[in-house]
């Protein structure tokens, strides 16, 4: 299998027609049989891999060059998952048009290229997935969110917390999911799961959720000053699911196709089973 191959299969997975620009391939494979899967892996890690035998590195958070318009996608991906769950797109637009432009900026100082880089030198190929994991990881647990808000009104925020546990890739990470605001027994309301994006949409789209009816976000991580503005809101609950843990749902379903492809894989890198 190719390198192309094994990123298509990951879009087919997230529902994606082209590649976003946190996915990339930043060193082509022809003829892939052992890959070596990580949340994040290193210069290092890539020479072991070499040395091992391995003829494969995929990364979730390998973001390379295309990565300097991350902004736009931020703005497009954010918006959408606000427009799913009942606002405005013109409002939803308004919402995360500044932190997006944050984003652009932050991009704009990095070396994004320095992995890709490195990967062409040793000849090691290479990939990076972030936002077909994280849709795919996304979609999987607003299903187990949804059951529960269709089956009662009441559901708590511990009962979240509860449903969240049953993944064996949150269960078993290092951080458990923790209520960042709210109370155990706080209602939680209509519940929206928000794991892509690129990275949080600050406070300002967490208020835009929140007066359009959600009750509860579930994240993977959330900064405090945002933690700060939300209890100050008083007007939802947040939910941190933890960050490998919620990494690892999507990038694990993409590696059991690989798998299940003939492909040999061995997950490191934070990467919980």
């Amino acid at each position: 299998m190719n390198t192309r191959e094994m990123v298509n299969i990951a879009l087919q997975l997230a529902g994606l027609q082209e590649d976003t620009v946190d996915t990339e391939i930043g060193c082509e494979g022809a003829d892939v049989h052992r890959v070596l899967a990580g949340i994040d892996m290193s210069d290092a890690v890539m020479r072991a891999a070499k040395a091992l035998g391995y003829d494969c590195i995929a990364e979730h958070h390998g973001i390379m060059g295309k990565a300097t318009h991350i902004g736009d996608q931020m703005l497009k991906d954010q918006m959408m998952r606000m427009y799913e769950f009942g606002v405005p797109i013109n409002v939803a637009q308004k919402a995360i048009e500044k932190r997006a432009r944050q984003e652009s900026q932050r991009m704009h100082s990095k070396n994004l290229n320095r992995q890709a880089e490195f990967a062409k030198l040793i000849g090691m190929p290479y990939i990076g997935l972030h936002t077909p994991a994280d849709l795919i990881g996304q979609a999987i647990v607003q299903e187990r969110m949804d059951q529960l808000n269709a089956g009662s009104p009441f559901v708590t925020l511990q009962d979240v917390v509860d449903a969240l546990n049953e993944f064996p890739e949150i269960r078993n990470a290092l951080q458990d999911p923790a209520i960042r605001v709210g109370e155990p027994d706080s209602y939680a309301g209509r519940i929206c799961v928000v794991y892509a994006g690129v990275t949080g949409g600050g406070a300002n789209v967490y208020k835009t959720f929140f007066d359009y009816g959600v009750g509860t976000l579930v994240m993977m991580h959330m900064p405090e000053d945002d933690i700060k503005a939300v209890q100050e809101q008083n007007k939802g609950n947040v939910i941190i699911a933890g960050h490998m843990g919620s990494d690892s749902i999507g990038f694990n379903r993409i590696l059991d196709a690989w798998e299940a492809a003939g492909l040999e894989v061995t997950r490191t890198g934070g990467i919980v089973r």
